[in-house]
């Protein structure tokens, strides 16, 4: 079919469309198997150009034929429908989710909280990004996704910046909650739409230079990747960068060599390889984000300032342009306070008004603003910020028991029980009815070797789980109830966690090691594949696999889940003896003792390697 048939033109919006995250598989598939054109259905405004949505992508879909077009839409579609989360369902049963979109390194579950108070005094949508299922296994995307959450989660509220609440763990998966951006479009959908000028320009490009200049002032952050696509506008026209996955915060500087960020929008200095990122390097991208407003689209010329002439724009705003980008670093404005001054400045001179003073996203109350900081530090692992955190909001507010719960949290992981039994018992006075000071009191006592106790806590919050219809609450302590009551009684609790939340990956998990205990190999090994499906990178999943393979006779392939184990996890003493005993079983064992030193020689003091040396007689 000729690609100016309208019908061709249409598939390829809809597979521009569904790759930015404009409609979803559901919407896709609709619109593919429908004569109506997709743009109808997501512009209310002027029609676009069919055609133009691809185009922002840099897809080659002109030479693709109707066939290949319709095999990519299945493609991402089913890439879509396979993420661990549908529409629908509920992430750690605190957000329903409504709507998946795709991004280059992350999905965003666009989702309605169910108990949204400690984020938001508004409406209760939150947009989740997660790192994308296959990047979960490599360790150098998983510390990217990392990178930008600590980094978004530094800074504190700002009418230009995405706000970041925090980060919360998930099926072993950290999902970055952000703000909800109503109606919000990227600036790179705007330009190609034909929707910016050099007055727009102006105004967006203010509320990009106040951000970063917010930015660089809070952390000393550089952004690392500013363009058009890590722009969104809102509604009401309000500019906010988001993306900070290549920043850097506090001074630090990139290796030497680094190259980071998106062709097109790199300082010329990175691309020879003579600095890293930086703030004249950020300038130098603001300045070509700009100049695309400016004329809608991207100049593909090495020297871009030809572009910043009086026949395009305004001569003051054009000589803002020419400095930022300047091929010299110290040409350019020192830094985004100084770009700030000069551009509202144009505003009475070009735009015969005032620069308006955007209003802040809806934060949280500061003690509970404090308290998804210090949750979101122990989630990283920063016990120390963590701590500091959950102090500042005791400081603050001594009655709010979610800071003591958090306290209480960080007391368990510096192994401080007494101390952790103390917060968790003040945060369940404060707030008798929540699961969460019972499930932890639980979980203090046990570890404080007081048994007994331990199970009426665990008793009392499932008590208390059940009449609030929220069992959910209870994926985090699945493995205590495991371990405090009989196994018909704890198989009871844990199917009705996974009842109320499907999704429940750690719960799934643990099932298969009470399958185990209940000599049920074959409902050990589905319960753990659930798990994996849920996260592929969740390491004891895969450890659970193997032992029920190996016990169902299954010894080849229990060895390569053992392997992929220890693939993701060096430190997994089950991962060894799980292979060392496939490898035995199929009359290797001079590999399984290969497979139990290994295992010794990076954890020579655990308990069952040292069994299972005794075992297989290394």
């Amino acid at each position: 079919m000729s690609p100016a048939d309208p019908n061709h033109r249409n598939l390829r919006d809809v597979l521009s469309s569904l790759k930015r995250g404009l409609i979803d598989a559901r919407e896709a598939r609709s619109a593919v198997a429908s004569d109506d054109s997709v743009l109808e259905k997501l512009h209310t405004g002027a029609p676009v150009e069919a055609g133009l949505l691809a185009k922002l992508l840099g897809l080659e879909s002109d030479q693709q034929d109707d066939a290949e077009l319709r095999r990519h839409i299945d493609l991402e579609c089913e890439f879509l429908e396979g993420v661990p989360f549908q529409p629908g369902e509920r992430i750690g049963g605190r957000y329903e989710v409504l709507q998946i979109l795709r991004g280059g390194f992350g999905l965003v579950y666009l989702c309605r909280g169910l108990n949204l108070e400690q984020y938001r005094r508004g409406d209760a949508l939150a947009a989740l990004k997660s790192p994308l299922p296959h990047h979960l296994v490599d360790h150098e995307l998983c510390a990217q996704f990392v990178s930008e959450a600590v980094n978004s989660v530094a800074l504190s509220s700002h009418p230009n910046l995405v706000l970041a609440y925090g980060v919360e763990m998930h099926n072993r998966i950290p999902f970055l909650v952000m703000e909800h951006i109503a109606g919000g479009r990227t600036l790179a959908q705007e330009i190609v739409e034909g929707r910016t000028d050099w007055r727009t320009t102006i105004r967006h490009g203010l509320g990009i230079a106040r951000g970063l200049a917010h930015a660089a002032k809070e952390a000393q952050m550089v952004h690392g990747d500013l363009k058009p696509a890590n722009v969104l506008i809102t509604r009401e026209g309000t500019a906010k960068v988001s993306d900070f996955g290549l920043s850097l915060t506090g001074g630090d500087s990139d290796p030497e060599g680094l190259i980071a960020g998106t062709d097109g929008f790199m300082a010329p200095e990175m691309l020879a390889r003579r600095s890293g990122r930086s703030t004249a390097a950020d300038v130098y991208a603001f300045g070509v984000t700009l100049l695309c407003s400016v004329i809608g689209g991207h100049p593909d010329v090495p020297d871009l300032s030809i572009f910043c002439d009086v026949s395009r724009m305004p001569g003051p705003l054009a000589e803002i342009l020419r400095q930022c980008l300047s091929t010299n670093p110290a040409s350019r404005p020192s830094g985004f306070p100084e770009i700030v001054g000069r551009l509202e400045k144009l505003f009475p001179l070009l735009l015969a008004a005032e620069p308006a003073d955007e209003a802040s996203p809806d934060a949280p109350l500061r003690a509970d603003a404090m308290v998804n900081a210090a949750q979101t530090w122990l989630n990283l692992d920063q016990v120390r910020k963590a701590q500091a955190e959950a102090k500042k909001a005791l400081s603050l507010d001594a009655k709010n028991w979610k800071a003591h719960q958090i306290l209480g949290c960080i007391q368990l992981e510096q192994r401080d029980f007494e101390a952790a039994f103390r917060s968790f018992s003040e945060a369940g006075k404060l707030s008798p009815d929540e699961v969460g000071p019972a499930a932890n009191l639980a979980q203090a006592t046990m570890n404080l070797g007081r048994r007994e106790e331990a199970s009426t806590w665990a008793d009392h919050a499932i008590r208390l789980a059940r009449h609030r219809h929220r069992m959910a609450e209870l994926d985090g302590m699945s493995m205590l109830i495991i371990e405090l009551f009989p196994p018909t009684q704890a198989c009871s609790v844990i199917d009705a966690i996974l009842a109320d939340q499907p999704g429940a990956a750690i719960t799934w998990n643990n099932r298969a090691v009470l399958m185990r205990r209940m000599k049920r190999p074959g409902e050990a090994l589905e319960s753990a594949e659930r798990a994996i499906s849920l996260n592929a990178a969740y390491a004891k999943a895969w450890v659970n696999r193997a032992n029920a393979q190996v016990e169902l006779h299954r010894f080849a392939e229990a060895e390569v889940s053992a392997s992929q184990a220890l693939d993701l996890d060096l430190c997994l003493p089950g991962a060894y003896c799980a292979k060392a005993t496939a490898l035995a079983q199929m009359d290797r064992l001079s590999e399984a003792r290969a497979v139990i030193r290994s295992g010794l020689s990076l954890l020579p003091h655990d308990p069952l390697l040292a069994r299972a040396a005794q075992m297989f007689d290394v």
